[in-house]
């Protein structure tokens, strides 16, 4: 049996890792999770369907089967000496492999003395609370963290504008989408903002939204459209199917 349960759990860990760089829709960390193997086709067949792509799946579960041994090295670190700086690397590559709750609680027992007002520590422990599917607590630290500098462009703020959304208040999370709808950066938030306008059927916003995008896109120097290549691929995917 365990030899069975050990290849799945990697499955998952390696799509709730995807789903989590890629920043998936909610509903397919609930899919993978609950459903196991089932979920984890379903996703893999969404998001990957040519050779080049199955390529990358086997690279990429080799990398998550590998992550194991980190975080074996990593939980005997803490074990050794439960110091901040271990505990927050360990929290930190469990949400990166899937394990939101273990990185909830050790970001939680780091939120103390002088550290208990950290922002960047709080946003960490916001996306790990959105990757958990808490939405309440989600808001909750997005509100504390509001006037804070380093929010204001922070990959965080997303799970934060899309908490405030699926919890009914889609007006606040278009503010927060349209505060971070900066020309000449911001491209994951704004496309993240393109999703939303798709979300709450905004066609023609979204139309001119990704319109913007696209012509900053092609004012890009070469090597900036290397560092954003993902994203740019998934705006004009984007662009093509609306």
């Amino acid at each position: 049996m365990l030899g069975f349960y050990t290849p799945v759990l990697i499955l998952q860990a390696f799509c709730l890792y995807h789903a989590y760089r890629n920043g998936s829709e909610q509903r397919w960390y609930w899919m993978i999770v609950f459903f196991s193997f089932l979920g984890c086709g379903l996703y893999l067949y969404h998001n990957f369907y040519n050779r080049r792509s199955l390529q990358t799946i086997s690279e990429s579960v080799k990398v998550v089967a590998n992550s194991n041994y980190k975080i074996e090295q990593l939980e005997k670190a803490v074990r050794f000496n439960d110091n901040l700086a271990n505990k927050i690397r360990l929290a930190d590559a469990y949400v990166h492999i899937g394990r939101p709750k273990d990185a909830i609680a050790l970001y939680g027992d780091c939120l103390t003395g002088f550290m208990a007002d950290d922002p960047l520590l709080r946003m960490k422990l916001l996306q790990a609370h959105f990757t958990d599917g808490n939405l309440d607590e989600v808001i909750q630290i997005g509100d504390s963290l509001a006037g804070e500098k380093t929010f204001r462009d922070a990959h965080e703020r997303i799970a934060y504008a899309w908490a405030l959304h699926q919890r009914g208040n889609t007006a606040r999370a278009q503010e927060e989408f349209e505060s971070m709808d900066r020309t000449f950066t911001n491209y994951e938030h704004r496309h993240e903002y393109c999703k939303f306008l798709q979300a709450t059927n905004q066609p023609e916003a979204l139309n001119t939204k990704l319109s913007e995008l696209l012509e900053e896109i092609n004012h890009m120097s070469g090597t900036e459209r290397r560092l954003k290549r993902d994203t740019i691929r998934q705006i004009r995917d984007m662009n093509s199917t609306v």
